[in-house]
This record gives structure tokens, sequence and C-alpha cells, in this order.
């Protein structure tokens, strides 16, 4: 059985999304299909959370839509969507004010989209 959630009606045309939390902060994050990250943040929810302190040394770099280039500050952190906890690297740039889940969280899920019904459902995948 999969966790369902209603297309977000906050988006133009409305979006799939999903009910997140890290820490004790609840968050809901844009499904991005076209992110290979794990999770974007704005970078002053990233620094509240306390990721500064947890950085990776890997260096990363967002692509954006209009093919310009972002260092990004990167972080492993814990990640519950409902019920399923997440270990998956987080991302923030002082440029960049997205809530994204991408690719890297995604990819431990079967992620179905049903655009007539404007709903998502993420069912835990084979191990």
């Amino acid at each position: 059985m999969g966790l369902t959630w209603k297309y977000s009606a906050e988006h133009s045309p409305s979006a799939p999304v999903v009910k997140a939390s890290i820490g004790a902060f609840s968050l809901e994050l844009l499904v991005d299909t076209g992110f290979s990250g794990g999770i974007l943040l704005p970078f002053q929810l990233f620094q509240a959370l306390g990721l500064m302190s947890r950085l990776v040394p890997e260096s990363f770099t967002a692509v954006l839509p209009d093919s310009r280039r972002v260092a990004v500050y990167t972080a492993v952190s814990d990640v519950t969507i409902e019920s399923v906890l997440i270990s998956t690297r987080v991302h923030s740039a002082p440029s960049l004010d997205r809530r994204l889940v991408g690719r890297e969280t995604l990819r431990t899920m079967i992620v179905t989209l049903d655009g007539p019904k404007e709903t998502l459902t993420l069912s835990i995948g084979p191990s």
C-alpha cells in the first residue's frame, strides 16, 4: 500500500508534492524528477536545521533550467516522508529558494503520478 497526496494547487499548474520532516521541522517538497539530487532547501532553512555543521567534503553543483551552474552546500540528513525514514543528501545555496525532492531520494520508492486524478502515490520499493 502506498502513501497518496493530492497535487498542490499552490503551484500553477497544480503539482505533485510530498510532506516530509527533517528533525522536528515539517515541510512540503515539490517532486522534481529533473533534479538529480536528494532534497533542495532554502539556505535559511538549511542553516536553521544545523546542516552547515554536517557538510560533506565532496563538491556539488546545481544546474538551473537556464543552464546556469550554482555551487551548493551539501549535507547528509535523515528525512522522514510519512513513516519512511531515508538518509539522503540535502543541498542548498544562498541564491536558491526552492523546496524540492529529487531522484536521489525518490529512487528508494515507486513513484506514481496520476495526472488526470492529480495524485502522487509513493510505495516502498523492493529491497
